[in-house]
């Protein structure tokens, strides 16, 4: 494998001067900058002129590569008083120890050189999930993390949600007994058409840099980061992996997988089941079971239902995405002010790329033959999907089994990879 052009990223310098942050005094906004404000990074975008309403933030700059395309929202960045930029080092060198948060909504592939490069100019950094590509990656952000006076935090908004450390403490205080399994489905059926939308959607690299996108790590990693961290015996921490066994598949003429089933095992001996896919027939949004003992928490979108030894039931209902988001930045600021207070931060995220990249390791992506593939036409749109896919994942996730152990004829089972000491993908083969 030829090095990445950001490979050079990978090895913090021994020394980071240190740029102490600011504490932020009672009223005083937030000094934010943001890289990208197009595809996803919009919601990034909304997030922060939402807050600017309420003067709780004020915008420093952004970087927009593509201004002539988004010139409505360049005009208004300019009109929040926000400085344009092209490039985001020249951003950066700038406003070098003057940002208190740097928002890097981009391509997963871009995330660690720009979280370096921000950590580096002394700012805090909120990154899209997940924290990046490779394990080896995370342990460069982290290293630098260290090195610097301030932390970053991961877009998984579900770790922000009342109701996910309402389910963790139950679980860890023994409301449900000693943790057998947790298990998560989602049946998110995409048009073919998601898989142009950009220039990484579906790929495995993107140039020299791995991308690695996929269900998994993209639409439903918020899930798979969720059940690692469920599992995990701290509160604020997720649980170490110890292996992890894989089948990754496609039924589009893509890089990277569309299906996948994973069996991940914990430190702990909690076994944790994963089922994804883009290729159903129909919709299932995600949701996890955490299996004990003596009871079961149950997590939907809506809901989260706990029920105890005794049959006790308990139910809180879900905060929704647009709650989520407006709390982000408050709890980003707090954080400023407080190193205890509770983020999803890089030590929580790494499990999740710890299981991708495994996940990988495990399985080759297998091509789903054929005569099992059907393709839709909807008001122009091509849909694709696995026939009896569906009732495959409901069949596995009832019996916590792998596909190709329930002998459907297009599955091949993945190697058990090892992750107890895992520090750098790819290790046993080109991808």
């Amino acid at each position: 494998m030829q090095p990445s052009p950001n490979s050079t990223l990978l090895a913090p310098p021994e020394h980071i001067p240190h740029k102490p942050g600011r504490s932020l005094d009672k009223g005083s906004p937030l000094r934010v900058a943001l890289i990208g404000v197009s595809g996803f990074a919009q919601v990034h975008f909304t997030m922060i002129s939402n807050a600017m309403e309420s003067s709780r933030l004020k915008l420093l700059a952004a970087t927009v590569i593509n201004q002539e395309e988004e010139a409505e929202k360049c005009s208004l960045i300019g009109s929040m008083g926000g400085k344009l930029y092209q490039d985001y080092r020249q951003m950066l060198q700038e406003l070098d120890g003057q940002i208190d948060l740097c928002f890097i909504p981009t391509g997963i592939h871009l995330h660690t050189p720009m979280t370096i490069a921000a950590l580096r100019a002394g700012a805090n950094v909120f990154v899209e999930k997940p924290a990046a590509a490779t394990i080896q990656e995370v342990n460069a952000m982290q290293e630098t993390e260290r090195r610097s006076n301030q932390f970053v935090a991961v877009g998984y908004q579900t770790m922000y949600a009342s109701e996910t450390l309402w389910m963790k403490e139950a679980i860890i205080n023994g409301k449900i007994g000693k943790i057998k399994s947790i298990k998560c489905r989602g049946l998110w059926p995409r048009f073919d058409s998601y898989y142009t939308r950009n220039n990484w959607a579906g790929r495995l690299r993107v140039g020299q840099d791995w991308m690695l996108d996929s269900p998994f790590n993209n639409a439903i990693g918020h899930q798979l980061n969720m059940i690692c961290f469920l599992a995990g015996k701290e509160l604020s921490k997720s649980a170490e992996i110890a292996n992890i066994q894989a089948e990754l598949y496609r039924a589009r003429s893509i890089e990277s997988a569309d299906t996948a089933c994973m069996r991940i095992s914990t430190n702990d001996d909690i076994s944790l089941y994963f089922y994804a896919t883009h290729s159903s027939s129909g919709i299932l949004n995600p949701e996890i079971t955490v299996i004990g003992e003596s009871g079961e928490v149950h997590w939907t979108f809506q809901k989260a239902t706990l029920r105890t030894a005794n049959d006790e039931v308990h139910e809180i209902n879900c905060e929704q995405p647009a709650s989520l988001r407006q709390q982000i930045i408050p709890r980003l600021a707090e954080r400023i002010n407080n190193s205890n207070a509770f983020i999803c931060g890089l030590d929580i995220a790494k499990a999740q790329t710890l299981c991708v990249n495994g996940a990988h390791e495990s399985s080759s992506i297998h091509e789903i033959p054929a005569q099992y593939i059907e393709k839709i036409n909807t008001d122009g749109e091509i849909k694709t999907i696995v026939k009896e896919l569906d009732a495959t994942i409901q069949t596995a996730f009832r019996k916590e089994k792998l596909f190709s152990e329930l002998g459907v004829p297009w599955a091949q089972s993945g190697k058990l990879i090892d992750l107890s000491d895992y520090k750098h993908f790819p290790t046993f083969r080109e991808i």
